[in-house]
């Protein structure tokens, strides 16, 4: 048998011959390279199903690919999504192309498995479980029963290998781990990240032409970059995901071997395009600036020269970027129809280059601004055909891929969806509203916009082979900003398969007259609809108009420029320069004012923009300079300016030196505890502890009343209490620091915890078999049984994915925090805090009511409970709670603990009437009033049995139960049903394990009473 040597071990070379061309021919061996290669190998060849898990962009898919690629295998790749169906993987009857019959039609699964192909299910974490268990016969015993067509069992043959690859759960959008009993069928590879060395060598292997300082330079601002995403240094306030790895690198170091852009300035361009476009905030784009200028040597960013169009001998040509074009003349037309002022022509230079470069380009935008504007600029400026495909939330796959449909009388054919049609036409794909669809549909795209550049179709459109996008198409895609958490995005994972530009903001004062003067004639009429366009912005923005509604009004350029239209419909010279002024009113009103609510506003507007109107001095050439202006075209250079644009010897610099950054230890906070004690007699500084012999403060709530001190020298209770009622409170336990500062240190860490939790409360993913007698896709085996006259005329496939958006609903949590000063120290009041912070938010943003009420002895007196009610069920939570909350449990530590099962004695008072589902998490040391020497005697002191029978009694009455323990005995698990313990090992982590398991709990308990 002739084998193949990978990684050191000896593979068999496959007779099947490989399918996928030259897709993982460049892989570089490294030492982790290899180590994958062979955690890999061994699984394939024993023939054991393999699942890779790995961060975006760290290979999964080109290691597959390589293996294959060197032993001349066939791959087949699907990449999952939320609305995969198992039909999709197995097959599907598909009809004739005459019409008289139908043909079963295999999936790209049982294609895989007839052939002995490798599978490779991508992103297999975004399928529901219940549709992966439909193949389980494949990865528990390698055969699969065609129960949707002749129901014939097929055994796997040989060189078939199922490959299933993930993103982490951690981190990314929409990816919920796979259940342990699908996962336990599979070899699990974590895919580690390149080291920085492995990175350098990579790269130097794929470009040897590369400087060895300029790709070490590129590196390392690849890894601050991502370091500083990571920390939330920068992009936080964006809230998107940003993911920079060796695929951004990859690009850069093309884009300047190609462009030659040796020189630092050059150099500073391409870099600001991967490494500063993507981010909103000014203060992250400066940060970044500073990376590039220490990086290139440069002290100020370099004066680059203007973009400049030209189009010549079948080429468009832009600065230092040749785009092809197919038709002369139709280049030049759309050159010349779109006005271009500087800040738009940067955006297409930009745009450009991405282009020529074969790279997906994603146009980020607000809200306010119109990037339709220039679309044509690159969507259709090459000649090639356009496609656009428009998303929408509840779109379905098939919508935009293709579907079964009637086609003329009663003929039924497959009908290509947007998309498809765009790949087979060999054109340009506009993909729209992209943060519509959701992860459902987008992740379907994976395939299409990664190096594979192809889509597979379903088994009824009869495509064996996945249809591959055309050398000169180009997909380009449209998203909004993302204003907030409760609005969809993509993943990070799919935003890394794109160069991100942002549309620029085009409202101040001289962009918008340059707009406006490509359209209408230079004057006054220009300026006032600038004036008027900037004032109303500003006093929607500053609330003077719109106060009393929820949202204030939003005007864009697309008013502005529905305003021009207006004027230019209607100007007509035989009303003269009155009828101008009283058209330009007229449009006004149309374009901003008609839509304000409140009559006095909208008085008061349109008298504002009839005051600025009237005062306007109309040119006595206005109606002939308009119509000139409609007829004007371009007229192009004859010659492409190939000279240097700058001297290099002006811009030499001397090289800046930066400091080391400290990493975050947390010692801000640290710092800030403050625990004033009394002497209290002796050489020891003991204070409130002095009652518990040791000092207590800072060793984890570990103090032992055997262990020495006087407090148990007070032998009765009435001396003990006497003592505590003359006591006066002298010192304070509290963490000296602001919501501000806790966050500036911690609040990346509570980000993390927030996405990974949110992922246990997504809306449940419910696929429901529907069939009508109207529609526009054809079961194809409902149509068979409607025809042999053996079923009804319900042959049209409605079915849905639904989301079950209101799953929550009828939950709610109490928390009941102790504030006792046992407890009290760095580790244990952080992790409280945060996780209280955390939890706060993620139940706030998923619509469940929650109350924390904190609880202790304040005074010391033994007699009595304090409840705090740091927030209440019915409260809002706002950025105003949030503080309020944050400086309840930060401070007021002093009190004793309490015997704990009283607090339950009245559990019903802290939930409401509407509860459905009632969820109390208690956190503490659960050590009873007073501690005991010996575990086993805490657990069964007279408080925990007392503790543990009021609980017992209310999980009776479906009350549900989460005891959180803390410190280093282990005792809450010996009361609750459920139950963590948080100890100075794993304190850090506290927020994440209350999280996730009171995600858990909510899922349990919820989902099987509703």
């Amino acid at each position: 048998m002739e084998t193949v040597k990978i990684a050191g071990i000896n593979v068999p070379v496959s007779k099947l011959g490989n399918n996928s061309g030259s897709l993982g021919a460049d892989l570089v061996e490294t030492d982790s390279t290899v180590r994958n290669l062979q955690n890999i190998l061994y699984p394939i060849i024993e023939g054991r199903p393999v699942l890779l898990v790995g961060d975006a962009g760290v290979g999964k898919n080109a290691l597959i690919y390589y293996i294959n690629f060197k032993r001349n295998h066939p791959t087949a790749r699907f990449s999952f999504n939320e609305d995969t169906l198992p039909e999709d993987l197995i097959g599907s009857y598909r009809l004739l192309l005459d019409g008289k019959g139908f043909a079963w039609g295999d999936g790209p699964l049982t294609s895989a498995v007839r052939s002995g192909s490798s599978f490779v299910a991508d992103e297999m974490n975004l399928c529901p479980p219940h549709i992966i268990k439909r193949f389980s016969t494949i990865y528990e015993s390698n055969y699969l029963e065609l129960i949707e067509g002749d129901g014939s069992r097929i055994l796997a043959q040989n060189g078939f290998n199922f490959i299933g690859t993930q993103n982490p759960s951690e981190g990314f959008e929409g990816r919920k781990p796979l259940p342990f009993d699908i996962t336990r069928h599979y070899s699990t590879i974590f895919i580690d990240p390149h080291t920085p060395d492995e990175i350098l060598f990579i790269l130097g292997k794929l470009y040897p032409q590369m400087n060895d300082e300029i790709l070490k330079s590129c590196i390392r601002i690849s890894l601050d970059t991502e370091s500083r995403v990571v920390s939330g240094a920068i992009g936080k306030g964006d809230l998107e995901k940003y993911h920079f790895n060796i695929r951004n690198l990859k690009k850069v170091c093309n884009r300047i071997l190609s462009l030659k852009a040796d020189s630092p300035e050059l150099r500073f361009r391409e870099l600001w395009n991967f490494y500063v476009e993507p981010f909103r905030k000014q203060e992250d784009r400066q940060a970044q600036i500073e990376l590039l200028l220490k990086e290139t040597g440069l002290k100020i960013s370099p004066s680059l020269p203007e973009p400049k169009f030209e189009v010549h001998k079948s080429s468009l040509f832009c600065n230092d970027k040749e785009i092809p074009v197919s038709n002369t003349d139709h280049a030049k037309t759309i050159l010349s129809s779109v006005p271009l002022p500087l800040k738009l022509r940067e955006f297409i230079e930009k745009v450009y280059t991405a282009v020529q470069f074969k790279e997906n380009v994603l146009v980020e935008y607000s809200e306010e601004q119109d990037p339709q504007l220039v679309l044509p600029l690159f969507t259709e400026i090459s000649g090639v055909p356009l496609e656009s495909v428009h998303l929408c939330k509840g779109i379905h796959t098939a919508d935009i891929i293709g579907a079964l449909k009637p086609i003329e009388g009663a003929q039924v054919g497959w009908v290509d969806g947007p998309l498809t049609k765009g790949i087979r036409e060999g054109g340009n794909i506009l993909i729209t509203n992209l943060e519509a669809a959701g992860a459902e549909l987008v992740e379907k795209l994976n395939m299409l916009t990664d190096d594979a550049r192809a889509l597979v179709l379903p088994p009824e459109s009869s495509e064996e082979k996945p249809l591959s996008l055309k050398e000169d198409s180009r997909i380009f895609a449209l998203k909004l900003f993302r204003k907030s958490k409760s609005t969809p995005t993509i993943s990070r994972a799919f935003r890394n398969r794109f160069t991100s530009v942002l549309f620029p903001d085009l409202e101040d004062s001289e962009t918008l007259q340059e707009i406006l003067n490509f359209y209408l004639p230079e004057g006054d009429l220009v300026s006032k609809m600038a004036e008027f366009h900037t004032k109303i912005k500003d006093l929607s923005k500053k609330r003077t108009i719109g106060s009393a509604n929820l949202m204030p009004y939003t005007f864009g350029l697309s008013n502005l420029l529905q305003w021009k239209d207006h004027i230019i419909r209607y100007a007509d010279s035989s009303t003269g320069k009155e009828g101008i002024r009283e058209i330009a009113f007229r449009g006004g009103k149309i374009a901003y004012t008609n839509q304000v609510s409140d009559p006095g506003e909208r008085k008061e507007l349109e008298r504002i923009l009839e005051f600025s109107l009237s005062g306007i001095e109309i040119v006595s050439d206005f109606f002939q300079t308009l119509e000139e202006k409609k007829k004007k075209s371009l007229t192009p250079s004859t010659e492409i300016e190939k000279k240097r644009w700058w001297d290099p010897e002006l811009h030499k610099r001397e090289p800046i030196t930066g400091k080391a950054e400290l990493k975050n230890s947390g010692r801000e906070l640290r710092e800030g505890i403050e625990i004033n004690t009394p002497e209290t007699g002796g050489q020891r500084k003991e204070g409130p502890d002095a009652w518990y012999g040791q000092e207590t403060r800072g060793n984890m709530g570990q103090g032992e009343p055997a262990g020495g001190g006087g407090a148990w020298g007070y032998r009765t209770e009435e001396l003990y209490k006497a003592f505590l009622a003359k006591r006066r409170i002298l010192w304070e336990y509290t963490i000296q620091t602001s919501l501000k500062e806790f966050k500036e240190v911690f609040g990346k860490s509570l980000d993390e915890v927030q996405l990974n939790l949110d992922r246990l409360f997504d809306p449940e993913i419910d696929i429901n078999r529907m069939y009508r007698s109207e529609g526009s896709r054809i079961d194809t085996r409902k149509y068979i049984s409607f025809l042999s006259g053996k079923g009804d005329s319900k042959v049209f496939d409605k079915t849905t994915i639904d989301k079950d958006e209101e799953k929550l609903k009828g939950v709610e949590v109490a928390f009941l925090v102790s504030k006792s000063r046992r407890i009290f120290n760095f580790e244990y009041s952080v992790a409280t805090l945060s996780a209280m912070l955390s939890s706060a938010n993620i139940l706030d943003e998923h619509d469940v009511n929650f109350s924390v009420t904190a609880y202790s002895d304040r005074m010391n007196r033994k007699d009595r409970i304090d409840l705090v009610q740091v927030k209440r069920m019915d409260e809002y939570f706002d950025e105003k709670k949030e503080e309020e909350m944050f400086d309840s449990l930060r401070s007021d530590w002093q009190g004793d603990s309490i015997e704990e099962y009283q607090l339950l004695e009245q559990i019903e008072s802290y939930f409401s009437p509407d509860a459905q589902t009632k969820i109390l998490v208690m956190i503490s040391d659960f050590r009873g009033q007073r501690g005991k020497t010996e575990l086993e005697h805490e657990i069964n002191s007279r408080d925990n049995k007392r503790l543990k029978a009021e609980i017992l009694k209310h999980s009776n009455k479906n009350y549900v139960f989460l005891g959180v323990g803390l410190g280093r005995r282990y005792i809450a698990e010996h009361l609750f049903p459920d139950s963590i313990q948080i100890t100075s090992e794993n304190f850090y982590n506290m927020p994440n394990l209350i999280g996730a398991e009171l995600g858990r709990l909510i899922l349990t308990h919820h989902s099987s009473r509703n």
